[in-house]
């Protein structure tokens, strides 16, 4: 029992090595701190104050705060509309039918409440509610495309009016659409001609058919009322005169005005009416749909009624009162650089590839003569090698250099001798699938074709490519056409994502003016400080009644009287000038026409219209910000559309239409993204080739040049195949563009080599767009 206990509690001694206890000191060489921190920075002892936290009564108080100001907020904007002397709310009639009468749809709202005033057939006209103390301002537009979704746009309460006797056409559909897009306020739906269906039953269901289609487009519905029945028409003036309306956001950020009454007098507009949004500030510009941008004169703000008006003040622009210059002051000195800038090199130096210039064939040899004749030795340094004389040459460097070349040719020669698939077609009967099955392996003569034949086995190969295109950028250009000169601009791209591309260079194609275009050095500060000084700078307040005179030449004051409504919109800091707008679109998917880049389109941003032709492409971020061009705007995808146009601040609905011959058609819609001038959108081509000879990875390729001072200037852009082989130009052989390249591995003789390359594209300049009224 014993020796179990021992034998237990037997154990080795422990081991006689001893871990000696590192020295530690004070007073570190300096090349022991740099073994010590090995490149690392060490942090401040200066350690930061400990942040206060907010105890139970304090968080209580902070979130009254906000309540308190939210609250303060809305009841100054719900002021606007308070009592009698309040602002008249607006209100839209749109029909999205055929047989709607929109006076008969007011007159029957008025009979509900006993108001009686004279309607007339379309325009603009104020009806006071005693019932309710309010005042409404309808406005009933034509039934034209550009009226209607004006009339929507400055509209507090969108009415929609349905039949019940026809349904919604393509064209109340559209504008429908558009008025989506472009942003709405509170909306109500409103069916006419149902007393004329006979049963109760259909009624209901015609009903229900309608706010389920009203629906699709407005979640929030919930009944349609009925204009023959005095107590649903009563309800819906109701809600107009109480309910206080949702707004549109880009609207409200800005100062707008619906005109009760105009008048042009000797170089001057006189626009009365009340001040809507934020302040009406006179150094800001307006901008009257459909003409354009104009100055301020004055603003004059109006007390009492039409009967006994006084004018309480007048405002007019100061020192920081916008102009109408379009772009930014131009400087002398840089004009005359711009024009040293585009002066075109005296010798072409051969293909862009990365942002770089490589030398061509020609330069290269001249290069190698200019090093030849001062041949280094081994060992020796190039200020020893200066004393060389050129007629002197040191035997041991021609020994090493003939040894090298040797070398070259041996491995070349091993490399031919392992070929165990494809080496060469037979030139005189192959077509572009046969291979020929001799092999020569010590046979490598090039053997050029006749022209009649070169021309046969082209044509047969671009007829059978036509039949499977592998490349939707893909172009073929014909033999008598040099690449080098048709494809000056392009350059090639090892990574289209991460490769270098500088956003100021300059070609022939730069836009007039491009270095006049409003650039933002931070544009995401610059929108946050412009949308708040509306608040806080000089003006007059929402709510008051003014008139605004604006100076506007005598030819646009001639169409004044075509519109049947007339409003204005104040625009923010900096928004008449010109900059590169990027804005996202969507494809209507309603529209089923092919939208092609720079296609002739108007764009609708905000309050403004423009002729404009975009260019679309990729959307997202990249590290170089260059980005490739979608041919077409597809459906189901979101692209970014670029051109130069005014900028508008704040998240702003965009839309696009185009002029058909069935009227102005919804192609898409967005909102704009950014100004960004350093945003590179690239145009991808692709040149392909065939295999004509496959030795491993050693390929013969023709069909994609035709001379060979195309193959020497295009030799720096890497080629790859359609099954995902790489590779580069190795030479040229002979005078009909072929060439030898080398792959990462074997390829298939049915594999298409193919070349990539890019160019930038400028967007283009827009107009303003101008309606016929």
């Amino acid at each position: 029992m014993m020796d179990m206990e021992g034998a237990l509690m037997h154990h080795h001694r422990s081991t006689v090595k001893k871990n000696h206890k590192a020295f530690k000191s004070k007073h570190l060489s300096k090349s022991a701190l740099r073994a010590k921190t090995k490149g690392k920075v060490e942090k401040s002892l200066n350690k930061l104050k400990p942040k206060h936290v907010e105890s139970k009564q304090e968080r209580r108080n902070k979130a009254k705060q906000i309540m308190l100001s939210k609250r303060e907020e809305v009841t100054i904007s719900r002021k606007i509309f308070d009592g009698r002397k309040g602002a008249p709310r607006i209100v839209a009639i749109i029909p999205l039918c055929p047989d709607i009468d929109s006076s008969e749809v007011v007159r029957s709202l008025n009979r509900s409440v006993d108001a009686t005033a004279d309607i007339p057939f379309e325009g603009a006209f104020t009806v006071p509610i005693e019932r309710f103390k309010q005042k409404i301002q309808y406005v009933v537009p034509p039934r034209t495309f550009i009226a209607l979704i004006d009339a929507a746009q400055i509209a507090d309460f969108v009415v929609f009016v349905v039949s019940a006797k026809q349904e919604v056409d393509h064209f109340g559909e559209t504008v429908l659409r558009t008025i989506v897009a472009q942003g709405v306020s509170t909306v109500y739906t409103i069916v006419q001609h149902l007393s004329e269906v006979e049963s109760t039953k259909m009624q209901t269901e015609l009903r229900r058919s309608l706010l389920s289609y009203m629906a699709h487009f407005f979640a929030e519905q919930e009944k349609v009322f009925s204009v023959e029945q005095p107590s649903e028409c009563l309800n819906v003036v109701r809600s107009l005169c109480q309910q206080f309306p949702k707004g549109i956001q880009w609207r409200d950020s800005r100062a707008y005005i619906l005109a009760d009454r105009i008048q042009y007098v000797s170089g001057s507009l006189y626009v009365e009416g009340t001040v809507r949004g934020k302040k009406l500030n006179p150094d800001r510009l307006v901008h009257l749909p459909g003409f354009g941008d104009f100055q301020i004169v004055s603003i004059k703000v109006i007390e009492g009624d039409n009967e006994s008006r006084d004018y309480e003040s007048t405002l007019t622009p100061g020192a920081d009162a916008e102009d109408l210059d379009e772009y930014a002051p131009q400087d002398e000195d840089l004009v005359d650089a711009d024009m040293d800038m585009y002066e075109e090199p005296d010798i072409a130096r051969g293909v862009r590839m990365d942002d770089h210039i490589y030398l061509s064939d020609e330069d290269d040899e001249e290069k190698k003569t200019l090093v030849d004749k001062h041949r280094v030795p081994k060992g020796m340094s190039e200020y020893q090698a200066r004393w060389i004389l050129e007629e002197n040459s040191d035997d041991e460097f021609d020994k090493e250099a003939s040894t090298k070349v040797d070398d070259d040719e041996d491995d070349y020669d091993d490399n031919v001798g392992m070929d165990v698939e494809y080496d060469r077609y037979d030139v005189k009967s192959v077509g572009p699938g046969d291979i020929r099955t001799e092999y020569d392996a010590q046979s490598e003569m090039f053997v050029e074709l006749a022209p009649e034949e070169e021309a046969r086995q082209l044509k047969e190969y671009r007829e059978r490519e036509k039949e499977d295109n592998e490349f939707p950028d893909e172009i073929e250009l014909p033999p008598e056409v040099s690449a080098k000169e048709r494809l000056n601009r392009y350059r090639g791209m090892k990574n289209l994502r991460l490769g270098d591309w500088d956003s100021e260079e300059k070609d022939t194609k730069t836009p007039e003016g491009w270095d006049l275009i409003f650039r933002f050095q931070n544009y995401k500060g610059t929108r946050n400080r412009v949308l708040k000084e509306v608040s806080q700078g000089r003006g007059v307040s929402g709510g008051l009644r003014v008139i605004v005179e604006i100076s506007i030449p005598e030819h646009i004051a001639q169409s004044f009287g075509l519109r049947p409504f007339f409003p204005i919109y104040s625009l923010l800091r900096y928004e008449h000038k010109k900059v590169v707008l990027n804005v996202t679109a969507t494809p209507n998917t309603e529209y089923e026409e092919p939208i092609p880049t720079k296609d002739d389109l108007i764009l609708q941003c905000g309050p403004r219209r423009y002729s404009v032709k975009p260019i679309f492409s990729e959307t997202g971020t990249a590290p170089n910000n260059v980005f490739k061009m979608s041919r077409f705007l597809h459906q189901g995808q979101t692209a970014m559309a670029t051109m130069i146009a005014p900028i508008a601040f704040g998240n702003v609905p965009t839309v696009f239409l185009k002029e058909t011959e069935k009227g102005i058609e919804l192609v898409a819609y967005g909102s704009v993204d950014n100004a960004d001038h350093s945003r590179i959108v690239t145009k991808r081509i692709i040149l392909t080739g065939y295999p004509f000879k496959i030795h491993k990875r050693l390929v013969t390729v023709r069909y994609m040049f035709f001379n060979s001072e195309d193959v020497s200037w295009f030799k720096a852009v890497p080629l790859f195949t359609k099954m995902g082989r790489t590779g580069y130009i190795k030479e040229s052989l002979g005078t009909h563009g072929y060439f030898k390249c080398t792959f990462n591995g074997p390829i298939n003789p049915q594999d298409t080599v193919a070349m990539s390359l890019y160019k930038r594209l400028w967007p283009r300049q827009s107009q303003i767009w101008q309606p016929c009224f």
